[in-house]
C-alpha cells in the first residue's frame, strides 16, 4: 500500500507538469507572434522541462523499486511453494506406498512446519515402513512433543522396536503407556499390529495386552452389582416383571433387558461410566416410542447406592437408586421432587432376587 501511494503521487506530480508545459506551450505561442518577448518564455521552459524530467525519473525510479520488490516477493513465493510439497501431495505419495518418496516429501515439510505433528507422524510412519529405525523413532517422538495424537504415536514407538526385534525396549514403551492409564483405547491398534505379532504367545505381551484392556479401574465396576438374570418383585409383594442385566462392549457397559409381568411393556437401558465427568450415566428406551417419557440420568456411588437423577432444572425431578441388601438381592427405588429436592414421594419400589444358574425363572 505504502507503494502504490508513492506511485500514485508521482503520476500526480507528472500531470501537475504536462497542464504546466501546456501553458508554457501557449506562452511561447504568444512570444512567437510578439517578437522580442520570448526570451523570459524559453528560460521558463526549458525550466519546466527540466523539472517533469526530474519528477519522472523520480516516479519512475520508485514505481520500479516497487514492482520490482513485488517481483522478487512473488517469484520467492512461488518458488518456496514449487519446493515444499503440500500435505496433499505428500498424502498421495503416502497412500501409494512410495515410502521414500513421501518420507523425503514429509522431511520437506517438517523442515519448513516443526510444529506440524500430523507430518511428522507420516513421516515416522513412512520410516518404520523403511525400517529407518532410529530415525522413525525420532520421527514419532517429534509427533508427541507437538501435541498430535500422544497416545497414538507412543504406541507407534513401540512398533518400531517390534519391528526392529527389540523386546525389551517394545515391553517398556508399552509398560509406559499402561502407567499412563490412557492406553485402554490404544488396545486394539496393539493387537493388529504386526509388529507385534510375534509375541502373541509371549506370556509377558498377552499380560500387558490384557492389563491395556478398557473399562478396568474400579470405577467401572461400581455397578456390577447389579449385573444377572433378576426376578423383580414388589416389596413383600408380587411379581412385576424380569430383568437381565449384562456386561458387555469389554465392561464398559450395562445393558439392561426389562420385561413386564403384565406382558406388552418391554425396556432397554444403557448404564455406563463417563471418565470426563465422572459420572454414571443412564438412558432408558421402552416400547411405547416416546423416547422422553424416562429422561436421561446421572450420578455417582454414594454409601454403597447407586444414585442417578434427571436434569434438576427440569420438574419433577426424578432420583433412582439401586443398592444391594444381601447377596444375591438389591432394591431398585424411584422418586420424584416437586419442591425443589426438599420432600420426595416415591413412585417405583421393587426388590431384585437373583436366579440361580440352571433355575427357572418366576416370569
Amino acid at each position: 500500500m505504502k507503494c502504490m501511494s508513492h506511485l500514485e503521487m508521482g503520476w500526480e506530480q507528472v500531470r501537475q507538469r504536462l497542464f504546466d508545459l501546456l501553458d508554457v506551450v501557449n506562452v511561447m505561442t504568444a512570444a512567437h507572434e510578439r517578437p522580442g518577448e520570448n526570451v523570459y518564455s524559453i528560460k521558463v521552459f526549458k525550466s519546466v522541462v527540466e523539472q517533469l524530467r526530474a519528477a519522472r525519473m523520480k516516479t519512475m525510479t520508485r514505481w520500479q523499486t516497487c514492482f520490482t520488490a513485488m517481483v522478487m516477493v512473488v517469484s520467492g513465493s512461488v518458488l518456496i511453494a514449487q519446493q515444499t510439497p503440500t500435505m496433499a501431495s505428500a498424502g498421495e505419495l503416502f497412500n501409494q506406498s512410495k515410502w521414500e518418496e513421501a518420507a523425503a516429501a514429509y522431511g520437506a515439510i517438517t523442515a519448513k512446519e516443526p510444529k506440524n505433528g500430523a507430518a511428522w507422524q507420516n513421516l515416522g510412519e513412512c520410516l518404520l515402513k523403511a525400517h529407518k529405525h532410529e530415525e522413525a523413532v525420532a520421527a514419532f517422538e517429534h509427533a508427541i512433543a507437538a501435541g498430535f495424537r500422544p497416545v497414538q504415536n507412543q504406541v507407534n514407538v513401540a512398533r518400531v522396536y517390534g519391528d526392529a526385534k527389540d523386546r525389551a525396549k517394545a515391553m517398556v514403551e508399552l509398560q509406559k503407556m499402561i502407567d499412563s492409564g490412557t492406553g485402554g483405547r490404544m488396545r486394539p491398534v496393539v493387537l493388529s499390529s504386526i509388529e507385534f505379532a510375534q509375541w502373541k504367545d509371549d506370556a509377558e505381551f498377552q499380560k500387558l495386552v490384557e492389563k491395556r484392556a478398557p473399562c478396568r479401574s474400579p470405577e467401572y465396576r461400581q455397578f456390577d452389582f447389579w449385573v444377572g438374570d433378576w426376578d423383580v418383585h414388589a416389596p413383600n409383594g408380587p411379581s412385576v416383571g424380569h430383568n437381565v442385566v449384562t456386561l458387555e462392549q469389554d465392561g464398559c457397559l450395562i445393558v439392561e433387558h426389562w420385561t413386564a409381568s403384565s406382558g406388552g411393556q418391554t425396556g432397554t437401558s444403557f448404564n455406563y461410566y463417563d471418565v470426563r465427568d465422572k459420572k454414571w450415566h443412564q438412558l432408558y428406551l421402552d416400547n411405547s416410542g416416546n423416547a422422553g417419557a424416562f429422561p436421561a440420568m446421572a450420578g455417582n456411588l454414594v454409601d454403597g447406592k447407586m444414585v442417578l437423577l434427571t436434569d434438576e432444572k427440569q420438574m419433577p425431578v426424578s432420583r433412582w437408586t439401586w443398592y444391594v441388601l444381601v447377596p444375591g438381592k438389591v432394591r431398585q427405588m424411584a422418586e420424584q421432587s416437586n419442591d425443589g429436592q426438599k420432600t420426595w414421594s416415591i413412585v417405583w419400589d421393587s426388590v431384585y432376587e437373583k436366579v440361580e444358574a440352571g433355575a427357572s425363572s418366576s416370569k
